[in-house]
């Protein structure tokens, strides 16, 4: 195997995780975690783009699609319920060759 963040990402190309199973299959903290999905999103030569599925509010199913954080919120700031799904994350491969490094959107 290679780097923590090698084998992160091959983790997220495979398919999509949250934080917390990504720490439990690596072995690092989940803190941890977040630090590398963040290098790992800045990073040029993944393959891809880094693809964030954000947290919805359990209750009143509020999603935070504008949050610029990775981390999820700790509460909804609409109905103030503290019951949110992790955000998940992948790797979403580039269109193919030939194409723009980047992935047009759906």
């Amino acid at each position: 195997m290679g780097t923590i963040r090698q084998t992160l990402i091959t983790l997220l190309q495979e398919q999509s995780w949250t934080a917390k199973e990504i720490s439990r299959a690596v072995g690092v903290r989940e803190k941890e975690v977040y630090d590398h999905l963040a290098h790992i999103a800045r990073s040029s030569n993944i393959g891809g783009k880094l693809v964030i599925t954000p947290s919805v509010c359990k209750a009143c199913g509020q999603a935070f699609k504008k949050r610029d954080r990775l981390t999820p919120p700790s509460r909804c700031f609409r109905c103030k319920s503290e019951s949110l799904t992790p955000p998940r994350f992948h790797i979403q491969p580039f269109a193919g060759p030939g194409k723009h490094r980047w992935v047009e959107d759906l």
